[in-house]
């Protein structure tokens, strides 16, 4: 599926999202608690706008970042449901705007034979099949032996035309990967030292890709 088309397939299902199941639309404002996992049961979380992060707290309150969440991404405790540590999604940009779907009459015969309908189940099969190829990113990256290699991955997999523009923060970055933003910043200079990357304010560019 080309780009285009994919665009305009989201956009007729936010426009219409609420044809023919009942969802629940919740505005949070930055650092504002989404939900905690074991709270949601037989939902799709669908952001329709703003930026939510994935949050693993295992027994021993260290923190890790599963995943950055943008617009027109799903979430649910599907995907999570062999965790035993705490999972929390929390609001990332000034305001995030998400609807609640219950999947369960997404499964079921639209009574009303709506093609948007047909339109939702594939959508959301399409989203659902993009979120698995994140998380296995996510398990990919921290497979990576070395903290350059970790580094070198993720910049890799988000470079376009070799440059890689941070959006967020570079704290923001460290912490998906797992490392303290000290130890990030120095792996950083020592790529630029090794002459692999250049980097210029909130612009990383590969010299050698």
């Amino acid at each position: 599926m080309t780009e285009n088309n994919q665009n305009d397939k989201l956009f007729l299902f936010k426009k219409d999202l609420s044809s023919c199941v009942n969802i629940t639309c919740k505005t949070f404002f930055n650092h504002e608690l989404i939900l905690n996992f074991n709270t949601l049961s037989k939902q799709v979380g669908f952001i329709t706008y703003g930026h939510a992060t994935i949050i693993k707290l295992d027994i021993n309150g260290n923190k890790i970042v599963l995943r950055e969440l943008k617009e027109n991404d799903i979430f649910s405790n599907l995907f999570y449901q062999d965790f035993e540590d705490e999972i929390y999604i929390f609001s990332n940009s000034s305001i995030t705007e998400v609807s609640f779907i219950n999947y369960y009459p997404i499964l079921k015969d639209c009574t009303m034979n709506c093609p948007f309908h047909t339109n939702l189940v594939l959508t959301l099969f399409d989203l659902i099949i993009n979120d698995n190829k994140e998380l296995n990113e996510k398990i990919e990256l921290l497979s990576q032996k070395t903290v350059e290699d970790k580094i070198i991955y993720f910049l890799k997999k988000r470079t376009k035309n070799n440059i890689f523009k941070v959006t967020t923060s570079y704290k923001a970055i460290a912490d998906y990967l797992s490392i303290d933003r000290s130890n990030f910043m120095r792996e950083l200079k020592k790529l630029e030292t090794k002459g692999i990357i250049k980097k210029e304010g909130r612009k990383i560019t590969f010299l050698q890709y």
